[in-house]
């Protein structure tokens, strides 16, 4: 079986500096992370595994802990049928983990481009436990939220940044930057979703359970 590519990025950034701090601009004003391409199929363990592992590693090279880290997962490998039954949209893992539990739910997500803000439609949000005596609760936090997302992709190929509001203390978190480096808009003539548009739910669910396999797959449409 042909393995699905996911494209993700892993944030750990904004750690304990002020964005205000002398020199630095506000992270809104910063270029944001990059995407790079990740093979295999996205799970729980996997993200646990994974963060774990970049936690210890922080530990080893004696960083401080941050405030607050998040891991982003999509894919785009869907068939053109897929795609338009999506509404033209694309499904977005987000994870965070924090130090502050006033700081979650994650308030909102959005995109900011040509000077205009446009809304990301969440589908389903859920808290995570965190076992307090890894190395993740205490470098990047003890307190988690994953939730799914739906992107419009189009903007996916355009100047812009995909951001974070969280509950408290952070606001204008950026998450990606745009357009991505490795969707390919050739495949996606028209990406534009439809004033409107909502994306079938079974398609929707099809998607998770193959690509996010693991994951609680969202019951209803918001």
């Amino acid at each position: 079986m042909r393995r699905a590519l996911t494209l993700a990025l892993i944030g750990f950034l904004h750690a304990g500096m002020p964005a205000q701090a002398q020199g630095i601009p506000p992270a809104d004003q910063r270029e944001g992370p990059h995407d790079r391409p990740v093979s295999g199929v996205t799970s729980p363990d996997r993200v646990a595994s994974e963060m774990e592992a970049s936690a210890r590693k922080d530990q080893e090279a004696g960083k401080s802990p941050l405030r607050r880290a998040r891991i982003f997962r999509f894919s785009m490998r869907v068939t053109r049928a897929e795609f338009e039954a999506l509404g033209r949209y694309t499904v977005f893992l987000l994870s965070v983990w924090t130090q502050r539990a006033e700081e979650l739910p994650v308030n909102r997500v959005f995109i900011r481009t040509g000077g205009k803000e446009i809304p990301v439609h969440k589908v389903s949000s859920w808290e995570t436990e965190v076992d307090k005596n890894s190395a993740t609760a205490e470098m990047y936090g003890p307190y988690r939220e994953d939730g799914f997302y739906l992107i419009p992709t189009g903007a996916m190929f355009r100047d812009g940044q995909l951001l974070v509001d969280l509950t408290a203390n952070r606001t204008g978190w950026v998450m990606l930057q745009l357009p991505s480096r490795v969707a390919k808009p050739e495949r996606f003539p028209n990406p534009d979703p439809a004033p409107g548009a909502k994306p079938d739910l079974k398609t929707l669910q099809d998607l998770i359970r193959r690509t996010f396999t693991g994951f609680p797959v969202p019951l209803a449409l918001p």
